[in-house]
């Protein structure tokens, strides 16, 4: 069932009053793309599913919130549902890999909760991959990659070990994520 923005907006406002069938209407309307929104980032039909859920309990929350004027409906509910599903691969990537530093060598470590040969080689030779694409970056942008990406620290704390700005980081993290991007891309085609 498709619905237009007046509909999802009238829809959000009602949330706002906290109208339980809007809720439930909302969610009738926009679940399947929120849950394709959330799948694409995990792959997971389970994970996406618990985001969902935790996307839409967010905007009933903070459905008084919502600003017609800055964001679409369907924007703002995706974008929800984009952040927690990032927060949730953040939470998993935490928990399941390790940084090892040896100096200025770093090695990737997953726990693989299934020892199968085909994975552990997958995981091996992304590990490599990953390790030959970082190698080409300069030093600021490779150790700013490694921790806000593997440590989990975020660009304030990042621009403090590095004595520069925030935006500066940002930048660092930007043009670095793309090169590893552009990098892995033609590794893995070749």
């Amino acid at each position: 069932m498709a619905a237009n923005d007046d509909e999802l907006i009238t829809l959000i406002a009602r949330c706002a009053i906290r109208d339980q069938q809007a809720i439930k209407t909302l969610f009738e309307l926009v679940s399947p793309y929120l849950n394709s929104v959330a799948y694409r980032i995990l792959r997971c039909n389970d994970a996406s599913s618990d985001v969902l859920q935790e996307a839409f309990f967010q905007i009933w929350t903070n459905a008084a919130s919502y600003r017609p004027h800055l964001a679409k409906p369907l924007t703002w509910m995706a974008s929800i549902a984009r952040y927690r599903a990032l927060d949730r691969l953040d939470h998993e990537k935490r928990r399941q890999e390790k940084f090892v530093s040896d100096g200025e060598e770093h090695e990737l470590e997953w726990e693989l909760g299934n020892n199968e040969p085909e994975q552990q080689m997958a995981s091996q030779q992304l590990k490599f991959y990953l390790h030959k694409c970082l190698v080409t970056l300069g030093d600021n942008i490779k150790h700013s990659i490694e921790l806000a990406y593997l440590q989990g620290y975020s660009r304030e704390e990042i621009a403090e070990k590095f004595n520069t700005n925030t935006n500066t980081v940002k930048s660092w993290l930007h043009r670095g994520a793309e090169r590893l991007r552009l990098c892995l891309e033609a590794t893995l085609n070749s």
